[in-house]
């Protein structure tokens, strides 16, 4: 039966607002594929498109995607299945058919936060991004976003840092290779959280399925955090999808000169939330998930993980290589990152370990963009 749901979300394509009622219609996707050619062209449900996609694939071919799926650990779930979220189901163009690498988390009863911004994102989005990550997973919260470079990855870092459940809805196929630079993101992510597609495991990304895919991200969430977004920032699409979803947006204020925050400072003109600390959002959804939040966990240290291995200056200590790298080459006297070009680590690697220095009280910010360790 998977094979015809794969069928028909080839033949509607993804984010089509006809195919539930199609479904309704037929009753299910298997019916819709045995239709003769005559008896699908004067249903007047199909565009032209449609139908040639209809007589193009077959659901036979299907079945390939249904091996490949099953040996990559892929799971299919198919519209109104058990386990398919109730969260996108009440959308007007639900995804007909989820391809889920890892454990999906219970979306209607564990708090999401979707998470976005650019892929050119400034040092300071960079760090708020992972804070944010850290913080939200560390009080129990899911944290949603795209598993792209920039601000997506460093909240899903984040989340992993905290040891918490990060989702990536990616918008292309699982296994396609997009990205090839963040796939040890992707295999960490899906160790501890999932990655979900709409799309087969090898399809393509392209202009068209990132705008399409951002209507999940939002849609699995109770709020979306947009960290920087210009003026034309594919941030702008996914905090668009959540308003008229009925969910939160929250923004993180920026400087109006600036450019990056044309578009964040626009949604806060609109009525977008300032988000100023993760307590904003913690405060926001503690009464509706009292369970499920634990603000004061928030705030603590994550704990030792047995698969990290810990420097002989560190033993107690579960930092990252790149963490461990700068700590033992910092001194007790204030320092700029800039001085730790040395160290022969990257912008992005040093940013990335001075936030989680910070995270574990090893360091603090000074004014003027310096640090200091904390003795």
């Amino acid at each position: 039966m998977t094979e015809y749901w794969i069928w028909l979300n080839g033949v509607l394509g993804a984010g089509n607002k006809r195919a539930v009622g199609i479904l309704e219609r037929f009753g299910n996707p298997e019916a819709i594929c045995r239709l003769s050619r005559s008896e699908r062209e004067h249903s007047g449900l199909f565009t032209a498109k449609e139908l040639a996609r209809m007589e193009r694939l077959q659901a036979e071919d299907a079945r390939d995607i249904v091996r490949f799926c099953k040996k990559q650990g892929i799971r299919l779930i198919p519209y109104g299945a058990p386990g398919y979220p109730v969260c996108l189901s009440v959308l007007d163009n639900p995804p007909l058919l989820l391809y889920v690498k890892g454990t999906m988390p219970d979306f209607d009863q564990v708090p999401a936060i979707c998470v976005v911004g650019p892929r050119g994102v400034s040092e300071y989005g960079k760090k708020a991004a992972f804070s944010l990550g850290y913080r939200l997973a560390r009080s129990g919260m899911t944290v949603v976003s795209g598993g792209a470079l920039g601000s997506d990855t460093y909240a899903h870092r984040g989340a992993l840092k905290a040891g918490g459940v990060t989702v990536a809805v990616l918008g292309c196929g699982i296994e396609n290779g997009y990205l090839p630079e963040n796939e040890p993101l992707r295999r960490r992510i899906a160790e501890t959280g999932c990655l979900i597609s709409e799309y087969p495991p090898k399809a393509p990304a392209s202009r068209f399925t990132f705008p399409v895919r951002n209507r999940i991200l939002s849609a699995l969430s109770v709020g979306t955090v947009v960290i920087e977004a210009g003026s034309k920032s594919g941030a702008l699409i996914t905090a668009g999808y959540a308003a008229e979803q009925g969910r939160d947006v929250f923004v993180i204020p920026g400087n109006p000169q600036a450019a990056q925050y044309a578009g964040s400072n626009a949604l806060l003109r609109d009525g977008a939330r300032p988000l100023l600390d993760a307590g904003d959002i913690f405060q926001e959804y503690i009464a509706r998930f009292p369970d499920k939040i634990d603000i004061k966990r928030a705030y603590e240290k994550a704990p030792v993980t047995a698969r990290e291995k810990v420097h002989k200056k560190l033993s107690e200590e579960t930092l990252s290589k790149e963490a461990k790298i700068v700590y033992n080459h910092i001194g007790t006297q204030p320092f700029y990152p800039d001085e730790l070009a040395e160290t022969g680590l990257s912008g992005d690697a040093i940013l990335t370990a001075l936030t989680e220095l910070e995270i574990e009280q090893k360091i603090k910010a000074m004014p003027g963009g310096r640090y200091v360790t904390v003795s």
